[in-house]
């Protein structure tokens, strides 16, 4: 994998908070199941992910593609870091368009029992690689998926 030669590093924290009507143990289900995960975690009606790998498990690593069918364009490489039972997912990504690098990322998953609900929040430390496009796309697409995940309960 390769930057583009004019490479143009924008970094920027975005966090994103829902709460969800389901108990911990679920939410942390929901994003240990990958056929939960291929479910909940695509942005549109229009875009598909594919699992060449799945390992949820701290050191594990999985390796997705996604886009729209027949064009799977975006590739994401994860390794879990940390994953505490109905808590907390903590994992390290890099994605590439078409080969090309586009982001890395730290993202923390904290999942807090509210009552019967549970507090779910995202922080993305995101390094956009080729100029700002990634930041937005990564709020585009993380938006819609958590209103998904909530689809799961």
């Amino acid at each position: 994998m390769r930057a583009s030669e004019n490479s143009n590093i924008h970094v920027e924290t975005v966090v994103l908070e829902r709460t969800y009507r389901a108990s911990p143990a679920r939410v942390f289900a929901a994003w240990r199941d990958v056929e939960a995960r291929k479910r909940w975690s695509v942005p549109s009606p229009d875009v598909i992910i594919v699992y060449d790998k799945a390992d949820f498990r701290v050191g594990g690593f999985d390796d997705s593609r996604c886009g729209s069918p027949g064009d799977l364009r975006f590739r994401a490489f994860v390794l879990y870091l940390e994953i505490t039972q109905d808590r907390r997912i903590i994992f390290a990504e890099h994605v590439t368009e078409a080969g090309i690098a586009r982001a890395a990322s730290l993202i923390t998953v904290d999942l807090e029992q509210k009552g019967a609900d549970t507090l779910l929040t995202l922080t993305m430390q995101i390094s956009s690689i080729d100029g700002p496009e990634m930041l937005q796309g990564y709020r585009d697409g993380w938006t819609p998926t958590l209103e998904n995940l909530a689809k799961e309960f």
